[in-house]
């Protein structure tokens, strides 16, 4: 007999699948289970009812979340492509569950005060980013080395993620989303600070 608990999880499921369509891409299907779950277990963590009322970042504050999660994930899949098209070994379904799940701990983290400023889950800041996803992936079924990539993937977390075709999609795919979102928004982009200086050794 199922209980509430049950029913609530498998209403949570079927909003990720609805919301993060991507997920029917992974032809894993035990791989599939795991990363909903895992979203569901976030937002059952959460204080948030539905991913679209989380903010996508502290400076991207009123654009939703999903909508970062969707592009990064639609990026992931062109970035494969582009991958295959060189003949480069990439693992297509690694790629997209890092993709799908790479931001799966800001529900824990990010928080809108009662005036709607953004702030931070007590007792988290955004150097937690990467870490908690990975572990969460992890009691999850998710594979280890799908969470290590969500653990490492945060430039304000890690030192970057590996140098592998699965790697670099993930970086790139979630950076230009990022960036092209601040760009709309007017909002500093993750590489803003990087400038190219001349060199002197030529």
């Amino acid at each position: 007999m199922r209980d509430a608990h049950t029913d609530t999880l498998a209403t949570l499921a079927a909003q990720v699948e609805a919301d993060i369509p991507a997920v029917h891409d992974l032809d894993d299907a035990t791989l599939r289970a795991a990363v909903v779950a895992t979203w569901a277990a976030s937002i059952t963590a959460s204080p948030y009812d539905d991913l679209r009322d989380v903010p996508q970042s502290p400076a991207i504050v009123d654009r939703p979340l999903f909508l970062h999660i969707s592009e990064v994930n639609d990026l992931a899949r062109s970035f494969v492509d582009f991958a295959v098209s060189l003949d480069l070994p990439i693992d297509r379904d690694v790629t997209l569950a890092a993709a799908i799940l790479h931001d799966v701990d800001k529900p824990l983290i990010y928080r809108r005060s009662a005036l709607g400023e953004f702030t931070y889950e007590p007792g988290t800041t955004l150097k937690d980013h990467g870490r908690l996803g990975a572990d969460l992936a992890l009691s999850n079924g998710v594979p280890p080395a799908i969470a290590e990539m969500v653990r490492i993937h945060s430039q304000f977390a890690s030192t970057g993620l590996p140098e592998t075709p699965e790697g670099t999609a993930l970086h790139y795919a979630d950076a230009l989303a990022n960036d092209m979102a601040a760009v709309q928004f007017g909002a500093p982009t993750i590489h803003h600070s990087f400038r190219l200086v001349p060199r002197t050794d030529v």
